[in-house]
């Protein structure tokens, strides 16, 4: 039994992180800012070609280390590269609020401390 080219490929988006796959679009657009082709960046950041097609296509997430290596490849640092591939996320994929732990001296300053409790504020 075959597949089709179509249903392969709806299988291969499914397995994607959004995540991944905007980093790979954000990429792409760079490095076509940048004037240089897949090959020329894998050059560059001493990386194979085809890690790079996997990378602006989602399937693969980077490292630290590839995106210190693609940053500087493209001439950036990996605050500029991950600043603004975050600025271009969609809004579903930001974070927008963080739980945070309740820090304990600043509730003793303001006399807002829960008695008689020791389980964790972070709920």
């Amino acid at each position: 039994m075959e597949s089709t080219p179509t249903t392969a490929k709806k299988k291969v988006a499914a397995d994607r992180h959004p995540l991944a796959v905007a980093f790979g679009e954000y990429l792409k657009s760079v490095r076509k800012d940048s004037d240089k082709s897949q090959a020329e960046l894998a050059f560059d950041a001493s990386m194979d070609r085809t890690y790079i097609s996997l990378l602006e296509r989602g399937l693969s997430a980077p490292t630290l280390l590839v995106l210190d290596s693609l940053a500087k490849s493209l001439g950036m640092t990996m605050t500029e590269l991950m600043g603004g591939f975050e600025a271009q996320l969609p809004k579903s994929l930001r974070r927008t609020s963080v739980k945070r732990r309740i820090n304990e001296a600043s509730l003793a300053k303001t006399g807002d401390r829960p008695q008689g409790t020791r389980r964790s504020p972070l709920r």
